[in-house]
């Protein structure tokens, strides 16, 4: 099965082969751009059009919202105002009294409720009239800067009566050609609350709601914000010429199906042409405030930005397509002739070059690429090289980068004190100093078992015992645990010998130098070497030291632990005049294996 599938792909190969690359990489150029760029042309304007219209629709729904709330917001202002009103004792007690058709209010009772209404001023400057009717529907109270016929404002009462509980919200052309709008609503008495005793009407200027609340909204070009009444009578418009007109039968009727405070938006033939519906149910005054416009205001744009798109895409198709004929000839054959000279180069195998001497670019890649398989050749080798002698010599200089002047001064010591005395302290000196250059010039080991680094300790402390009589003593506190571990050689001596020097510098009795050794609670393990010498200000002695020689053995020392088991690990000194020195080494904890 496999021989015949194996078989199959070879003859489609061949039979591909049979056709220049160029044809065929202009066939598979074709088919992998204009393929997909249809495709996803297609399926991006869908898509496209379908996210924009639902982010704009839920944009323009909440906009709406905010608006109708804020309609509500301006009209409870007046509201309250009517509120006011209507429950003084001014107008309550006027409009209790038994009234008749030839009812006339006397003078007294005008002056009380013009008192009263001058303490509570008028809400806002659109506020043009205020009427006050008695249950008869005489006027009791009227402003009287504006008016309109008997019979229409009996229609507006009667409205009043119709929308009772509610206020009720109506248009009307005055005779000034005003356009206002009335805020109307039955009085009923404050001690007998199902008593109806008159009506109360106060006079808004139109332009409030048309040239204020909707001024600043605009939902695109040709739309229109409206304010409707359940019965379809439109009360106020950014568009003026409809303002007191009814609105269409059939939208009507669509804008009635929505009777909740959320805004909904719906799609509407009128006139030929597609709209687009938002509106927002006002239970308060059964009213509607409606926003509409033209739907191509959506899809006009995104037509636009597709049909760039897509001749954006027929361009760029064609300029690829004579790019690709151009360049095809002159790259393919050098590029070839690069990827089987870098296929056949291995790791091992770095000494080979393309040769390619022709004078454009790809042949100066080529020249480069010998160039660089050459440098990486020889710096492969160097780098072997280098890296070994560097580590050598780096923990050569470092290990025997000690202070020269202390055996000289030791063995001269021994030689004063064995000429002026015959004693047995001279045979236990040189055996350890016997012991310290054996140590030091035979063995060759670099890591030590800590063991091992505390008896070149003790020696060295017996060395320097003889040119410090008495000015030293040594107390051992080493857990045993800790003594199998590996420790630099020579780590602890130049210690020593710093705890010494500056120790004993102006002690006028002799000094403690305690070494220790512990687990700390991180598995790493911690030798302390201190002394209650008279310690010295490290600021200064830096720079001494390093011009005298004494320092190198302490740096020695961190250098060597951070070049061992690297930056976390190394050495830590404190010492203060007259406090003494204390020196921390920290190293990880392994145990010592011999070396071979």
């Amino acid at each position: 099965m496999k021989l015949t599938k194996t078989r199959h792909c070879v003859k489609q190969t061949n039979l591909l082969r049979t056709i220049k690359i160029r044809n065929r990489l202009l066939c598979i150029f074709l088919f992998i751009s204009l393929v997909p760029v249809t495709f996803i042309g297609f399926y991006a304007y869908t898509v496209y059009t379908q996210s924009i219209n639902d982010k704009l629709e839920r944009s323009n729904e909440q906009a709406l919202y905010l608006l109708n709330q804020n309609f509500i917001t301006e009209l409870n202002i007046f509201r309250m105002y009517i509120d006011t009103i209507s429950v003084s004792d001014e107008c309550q007690q006027i409009l209790s009294k038994s009234c008749d058709t030839n009812f006339t209010l006397n003078e007294q009772d005008v002056q009380a409720l013009n008192d009263f209404r001058s303490r509570v001023p008028f809400p806002s400057i659109h506020l043009k009239n205020l009427r006050i009717l008695d249950r008869n529907r005489n006027i009791v109270y009227d402003l009287g800067y504006d008016d309109i016929d008997a019979e229409r404002f009996s229609q507006i009462v009667e409205e009043i009566d119709e929308t009772s509980p509610h206020d009720s919200l109506q248009y009307i052309h005055t005779y000034r050609s005003s356009d206002k709008i009335i805020i109307g609503r039955k009085i009923y008495s404050s001690t007998r609350l199902s008593e109806h005793i008159g009506y109360i009407l106060i006079y808004l200027d139109e332009t409030f709601f048309s040239n204020t609340l909707f001024t600043n909204v605009s939902f695109g070009d040709e739309s229109n914000i409206m304010l409707v009444r359940g019965d379809g009578y439109i009360i106020s418009s950014q568009k003026r010429s409809v303002l007191g007109a009814l609105l269409d039968d059939a939208l009507l009727q669509q804008v009635k199906l929505n009777k909740n405070s959320l805004a909904e938006t719906f799609y509407t033939e009128y006139e030929g042409e597609k709209l687009v519906i938002i509106s927002v149910y006002n239970s308060e005054f059964n009213n509607y405030l409606m926003a509409t416009f033209p739907y191509r205001y959506i899809t006009d744009e995104t037509s636009r930005i597709n049909q760039r798109l897509l001749l954006l895409a027929a361009i760029l198709i064609a300029l690829c397509l004579c790019l690709t004929l151009i360049v095809y000839t002159s790259i393919m054959q050098p590029i070839h002739q690069i990827v089987t000279k870098c296929n056949d180069i291995s790791y091992e195998d770095l000494n080979t070059a393309i040769n390619d001497t022709s004078p454009d670019e790809l042949g100066f890649l080529a020249r480069t690429i010998d160039q660089m398989l050459q440098r990486i050749h020889m710096f492969h080798i160097e780098q072997a090289q280098n890296e070994e002698q560097k580590r050598h010599l780096e923990l050569r200089v470092l290990q025997y980068q000690i202070n020269t002047h202390f055996l000289f001064n030791t063995l001269n010591s021994l030689r004063i004190v064995a000429q002026m005395n015959d004693v047995p302290i001279l045979e236990q000196g040189i055996s350890s100093l016997t012991f310290l250059l054996q140590q030091t010039l035979v063995k060759k080991q670099e890591r030590i078992p800590l063991s091992l680094e505390i008896e070149n300790l003790n020696h060295y402390f017996t060395v320097q015992s003889i040119r410090y009589a008495g000015m030293f003593d040594v107390k051992y506190h080493l857990e045993n645990d800790t003594l199998a571990c590996e420790i630099p050689r020579f780590a602890l001596q130049p210690l020593a010998e710093n705890a010494i020097i500056h120790g004993t510098a102006n002690a006028a009795i002799p000094i403690i130098i305690s070494v220790e050794s512990h687990f700390s609670d991180n598995k790493t393990l911690e030798i302390i070497l201190r002394d209650n010498g008279c310690g010295f200000d490290q600021d200064e002695v830096k720079q001494t030291d390093k011009k005298c020689g004494s320092g190198i053995g302490v740096d020695n020392v961190n250098q060597r632990i951070k070049l061992h088991y690297g930056a976390s690990y190394g050495l830590k000194l404190e010492s203060h005049p007259g406090e003494g020195t204390v020196c921390y080494l920290t190293l990880p904890h392994i145990l010592y294996k011999e070396e071979n």
